[in-house]
């Protein structure tokens, strides 16, 4: 079985049609979600905070989606690498990456979001969380995490000082179209004062894998091996 049958057959377990073939005893619970973070996407980034340090204003170039290819690569029976990369015109950049652990005995998974390419010795985890899929919804409370790119001196964002961390809360939804990543934060000084208030909504729309052909090689989008 290939990699767009299993998720095809993941997807008709998620839209609850018929999908006797896919049992618990082939694929992780959830399993069709977490491949469907795959692929290549145009994505937008909006987040709103204080009126000074929002993120969708036209200034901040963030009017128009970013090319994004997530490769899907297994790196042990139950444990999964999403490698993100964005790309302009056939430049290709790795961004950061996630790795996605099942756990059976509790049929949930922890999701650990790195810094850099997962081949990269330089790189650092982020945040981890574990939650279980309930149909194709994860939502998960990481509780603190590192300071985002985005208020860390992005060329599209802000160098902050005010605040050391988040109090990170996620929420996933994956459809057949892309997915959504919705994020309400606390941005947290040192001594875990709250600084702020944030809510992030990030937007995945699905394209067809030759558009994102330059990243293809570099980042593969492999099958499951059951």
């Amino acid at each position: 079985m290939n990699c767009r049958q299993i998720l095809r057959l993941g997807l008709m377990a998620i839209l609850g049609s018929e999908a006797s073939t896919l049992s618990a005893e082939s694929l992780p619970q959830g399993m069709g979600n977490v491949e469907n973070l795959a692929g290549c996407f145009d994505v937008t980034y909006r987040f709103v905070e204080d009126g000074v340090h929002d993120l969708f204003a036209e200034k901040y170039t963030l009017d128009e989606p970013i090319r994004e290819w997530i490769g899907f690569q297994q790196e042990e029976k139950n444990a999964f690498i999403l490698q993100h990369a964005t790309l302009n015109a056939d430049q290709v950049a790795s961004h950061f990456h996630e790795v996605w652990k099942y756990h059976p005995d509790k049929e949930s998974w922890t999701q650990e979001v790195w810094s850099r390419s997962y081949q990269d010795e330089g790189r650092k985890l982020r945040y981890q969380c574990t939650a279980p899929w309930k149909m194709n919804r994860w939502e998960c409370h990481a509780g603190k995490a590192e300071k985002p790119f985005r208020d860390s001196g992005a060329p599209f964002g802000f160098n902050r000082t005010d605040y050391k961390r988040l109090d990170r809360e996620n929420i996933l939804l994956v459809t057949p179209s892309g997915w959504v990543q919705n994020e309400s934060n606390k941005k947290l000084s040192a001594s875990d004062q709250i600084i702020s208030y944030e809510l992030g909504w990030i937007t995945y729309r699905r394209l067809e894998d030759k558009s994102c052909k330059a990243a293809l090689e570099r980042f593969p989008r492999e099958a499951v091996d059951k």
